[in-house]
């Protein structure tokens, strides 16, 4: 099947669509100033606690005040298990069972009035309710995905050979140690029998935000963002680039030097096109 990826876009918003043998097959509009906030990673200040809710709100620049469980605080490692036994699911997985002390702590032990925490927006505002966080930060790329606030290596238990897995953690500690990145990483199934240069490609896109979100950590103060999610465009090719597209055709030069950009280090192969 080939396939053409058609954007066209004006600075207030982002249309693309997806040709399958020169049939449009999907859709997908973006506009700039409706564009949600979900993945959007900030630095906030607590401004309240709720023991009775075991929850708190958030202030991180919004118009209202995010919510945040007690859930969504604790077992950041049980929550890196869960995503390294399955990463298709981004939330799910089983995860090995774990003695969970810290899952018996209160919200008021945890968090405190006027404290800083990093934290993602998983659900969008709606009418009165602000948006829905999380403190486990997770950024999906093509082959891994990346969590700032944690700081370890974990393999899909999909890829089963031991020789694979010992491969590509190599790949990730060796360049973790040369550049002293300390981001967690997640590999994907997806990595499975990948290149070297292929998982490079996605550590170095997260050492770049990383670096840009400790940056911003340090110099800002909360409420502030640290990331922003990527633009349509950049996500939709993240997750559907393959070889079967034989063209991707831009109207506007500056999201096509942001495309030929990704495209060069996700896929290189595919830049001329």
């Amino acid at each position: 099947m080939q396939k053409e990826m058609i954007v066209s876009a004006n600075g207030h918003e982002t249309m693309v669509a997806i040709l399958e043998d020169d049939q449009v097959a999907e859709v997908f509009v973006e506009r700039e100033r409706q564009r949600g906030v979900v993945g959007n990673v900030y630095k906030g200040r607590v401004s309240k606690v709720l023991p009775g809710m075991q929850s708190s709100f958030i202030d991180v620049g919004l118009e209202r005040d995010g919510f945040l469980y007690v859930a969504e605080v604790i077992d950041t490692l049980e929550e890196f298990d869960k995503l390294a036994g399955d990463d298709d699911d981004e939330g799910g997985g089983k995860g090995r069972d774990r003695d969970r002390p810290s899952a018996a702590k209160k919200i008021e032990e945890l968090l405190k009035e006027g404290q800083e925490i990093i934290v993602q927006v998983v659900k969008e505002p709606l009418g009165t309710k602000g948006a829905r966080l999380t403190s486990h930060v997770t950024m999906p790329g093509r082959f891994m995905v990346f969590m700032p606030t944690v700081d370890h290596i974990g393999v899909s238990r999909k890829i089963e050979s031991r020789e694979e897995r010992g491969r590509l953690r190599g790949i990730v500690r060796e360049f973790r140690e040369s550049h002293g990145f300390t981001g967690g990483v997640i590999i994907r199934t997806a990595a499975s029998g990948r290149p070297k240069e292929d998982i490079v490609g996605d550590l170095e896109a997260f050492h770049k935000i990383w670096t840009e979100m400790r940056q911003r950590n340090d110099s800002s103060r909360a409420p502030a963002v640290l990331y922003r999610e990527q633009s349509i465009v950049s996500r939709l090719l993240r997750d559907l680039l393959t070889e079967d597209y034989q063209a991707i055709r831009i109207d506007n030069e500056a999201e096509y030097r942001r495309v030929l950009e990704l495209v060069e280090r996700i896929m290189p192969t595919l830049a001329p096109r």
